[in-house]
């Protein structure tokens, strides 16, 4: 109780110094479950509760969390440890760009790399368009992946380069990949946050979750505009003002499940038993996320997880009618990089399979 009580001041104190508004400045695994200690923390919106399992949750905040942590004997450890010693073994963002020149460079006719804008460190934001033609916009389906909107989950980057990679070599040898590129425009956005992988860190160069950062319908920040927002965020939200995507995914780390919509509220979607679909498919064609223990089948619902205001999936949905998914590809952020070609093995059925949902 009194461990609760101290709990309660530092937070309420600790809030009113500064609006702390989705700022990561420090993280860690709270390994605990205190569901008083949780329900608290999950009423502030300065802290950020993340991959909640049986045995604790991920927590996210300002500075100063660290110090209450240790004043108050509550086991936890940094998240950043791991990442920082494999992160010199990862390419950095200006040897991904530099491949993804080369490889598109080598197929101009089915691909085209764009920058939609800039990080807070002036990188440029990628996008890979691969497509029959892909110098015409048409009324083919548009699609998007995005991925590496954290910058400390980098599976998904690496995955997606290999992905595009894939895709090129093999149009017009595949038919598979062929019937893909002939039938849909496919945008691929390997990196959304490029200066938080340059750090191994979650927010970008202010410390800011841009999963965090979208417009979100059920809290005060509900107004479809990117005044006050990141750049990357931004960037993100004009981009998709001038496209008409029909489908999309985005790529997380830290758990291996597909999550499907809504996040920020209980409420039943309104295409539930298709978006279940889609996502119990992708889960079934990936065997490793359908072989989960933590989730039935390898899917979840975002809000019966845990809560997430001002994500991506919620708001590309709701402003831009883009049905997406969440898929979270690996249990460890930052694993060994000989085990990345793993995880695009076990994925790439279900990211070819979920591609053609696209087309009419």
């Amino acid at each position: 109780m009194k461990k609760f009580a101290m709990l309660c001041a530092f937070i309420c104190t600790f809030s009113m110094t500064k609006a702390y508004s989705n700022v990561v400045e420090e993280s860690f695994y709270i390994q605990t479950n205190d569901h008083k200690i949780f329900d608290l923390v999950k009423t502030r919106p300065e802290l950020t509760i993340d991959h909640v399992e049986e045995g604790g949750f991920e927590l996210y905040g300002p500075k100063g969390l660290k110090e209450f942590l240790v004043r108050n004997n509550i086991p936890h450890f940094s998240m950043a440890i791991g990442n920082l010693k494999m992160r010199g073994v990862y390419p950095s963002p200006e040897e991904t760009e530099k491949e993804l020149k080369s490889i598109t460079a080598q197929y101009p006719e089915i691909s085209k790399m764009f920058s939609i804008g800039k990080s807070v460190k002036n990188r440029d934001l990628w996008v890979i368009k691969l497509s029959r033609d892909v110098g015409t916009d048409d009324d083919r389906p548009e699609f998007k992946y995005i991925a590496n909107m954290h910058g400390d989950e980098i599976v998904g980057r690496e995955i997606m380069v290999k992905f595009i990679k894939d895709l090129l070599a093999n149009y017009g040898k595949d038919p598979q990949v062929t019937n893909l590129l002939d039938r849909v425009q496919i945008y691929i956005m390997p990196s959304m946050n490029p200066d938080g992988a340059a750090s191994s860190m979650r927010g970008n160069a202010k410390y800011v979750d841009l999963n965090r950062d979208f417009p979100d319908f059920t809290t005060p920040d509900n107004k479809d505009t990117v005044d006050g927002r990141q750049p990357e965020t931004q960037a993100v939200m004009n981009w998709q003002k001038t496209r008409r995507f029909v489908l999309s995914a985005n790529f997380h780390g830290g758990s291996e499940v597909v999550n499907y919509p809504w996040d920020t509220m209980p409420d039943k979607f309104p295409q539930e038993a298709y978006v279940k679909e889609l996502s119990l498919e992708y889960s079934g064609l990936a065997p490793y996320i359908f072989a989960s223990t933590a989730f039935k089948n390898g899917i979840t619902n975002g809000y019966a997880w845990y809560e997430v205001n001002g994500g991506m999936q919620d708001w590309s949905i709701k402003y831009r009618n883009d049905l997406q998914i969440t898929i979270e590809l690996s249990n460890t952020k930052w694993p060994e990089y000989s085990k990345v070609d793993y995880y695009y093995q076990q994925n790439k059925p279900a990211l070819l399979r979920f591609i053609e949902r696209a087309i009419p």
